[in-house]
């Protein structure tokens, strides 16, 4: 053998250890990379069915498609919410309305135009429940500034007006009214629901899912178990809305029914009084008559005395005039005689001479 074959085979045994420790390494890399394949399928298979498990759910927790078809359901009975709107309140008492400059947080944009009806929800901390601040129409909507102007769709009480005023904490405001349902109050304890509810409709809510064999007043009952009832509080609200209206007409017919009835007093106490100082002028006047009568009475019976006295004068003046009168005759019809007989004397005087 050369030295070239020589050098060749070691050449060869050296290449050899080479490929040999190569050839280890692949296979040892190639059995790892199986192990991590091994492995991954194994996440992989856990993983997709993590995925099916939360996309199709189990008996015991409800999958994202079960959990989208209630949300779904929640959002076709609420439609759209705003939540965390800051609220600018400028009331103006004397005409009962108000306008409302709403800022809004979610979603952007808000998507609320004009026109449209919301209802409006006082946002506090949980152990000071918010109030509901009534029905408001947009009348100005800016999405870029995210900003939306509210009016009341309806005239306010002084209750409602105080409590816009009052309002401190943000706004929630809701497309449709919030819907009233027996599973609402369901995962509130008695406490809680003791701190949220007044106490006047308390009882009925503490009852509601309970048992109610025993209990004769029970509005529903199914299974065995009190059902208040439910409360459209749209409805409830319009209804009170115009009651409270009717009686706001009714309020204003009767003030002004009052104020007529006001004035007719006023003009009748006048022409009272009026009448009151013609009666006492015609009572003076009547006194005044009634002494003027009385003294033209005695005046007049003063004077009958005196017309009997004069009455009586006047009649022996008659007769002593008569009496008189006759003598005058005869002394008449004697002075007459006498001067006949002188003149017969002086005319048989003349003639005898």
């Amino acid at each position: 053998m050369s030295i070239w074959n020589k050098v060749l085979v070691g050449l060869i045994a050296v290449a050899s250890v080479a490929f040999f420790y190569m050839a280890a390494r692949t296979l040892k890399t190639h059995q790892h990379w199986c192990e991590l394949a091994a492995k991954f399928e194994k996440k992989i298979a856990q993983v997709q069915e993590d995925n099916r498990r939360l996309a199709e759910g189990s008996p015991n927790s409800p999958g994202i498609r079960q959990l989208r078809t209630e949300l779904t359901k929640l959002l076709m009975d609420r439609r759209r919410a705003w939540f965390g709107c800051e609220a600018k309140v400028t009331l103006n008492p004397q005409k009962a309305t108000a306008e409302v400059l709403v800022k809004t947080s979610q979603p952007d944009p808000h998507g609320i135009a004009a026109n449209t009806i919301v209802y409006g929800f006082e946002k506090t901390a949980k152990e000071a429940p918010g109030r509901y601040l009534g029905e408001f129409k947009v009348t100005k909507s800016t999405p870029k500034s995210k900003q939306v102007v509210l009016a009341p769709t309806s005239q306010l009480s002084p209750r409602e007006l105080n409590n816009l005023a009052g309002a401190k904490g943000s706004w929630t405001l809701y497309e449709v009214m919030p819907r009233d349902g027996h599973d609402v109050f369901a995962t509130l304890t008695d406490e809680e629901k003791k701190a949220l509810l007044p106490a006047a409709s308390l009882p009925e809510f503490l009852k509601d899912g309970k048992e109610s064999a025993k209990d004769k007043s029970a509005a529903q009952a199914s299974g065995g178990k009190y059902l208040r009832m439910l409360r459209d509080y749209q409805v409830l609200l319009g209804a009170a809305r115009l009651q409270r209206t009717l009686l706001l007409d009714k309020i204003a017919a009767v003030k002004y029914d009052n104020q007529l009835v006001t004035d007719a007093l006023a003009k009748a106490q006048s022409q009272e009084k009026a009448s009151r100082a013609e009666l006492a002028s015609a009572q003076k006047e009547l006194q005044e008559s009634v002494r003027q009568r009385d003294a033209v009475a005695s005046y007049l019976k003063r004077l009958e005395g005196e017309l009997t006295t004069v009455q009586t004068a006047v009649d022996e003046l008659i007769k002593s005039n008569q009496a008189k009168a006759g003598q005058m005759a005869k002394l008449q019809l004697e002075a007459a005689r006498r001067i006949d007989e002188r003149t017969r004397a002086m005319a048989r005087s003349g003639a005898g001479g």
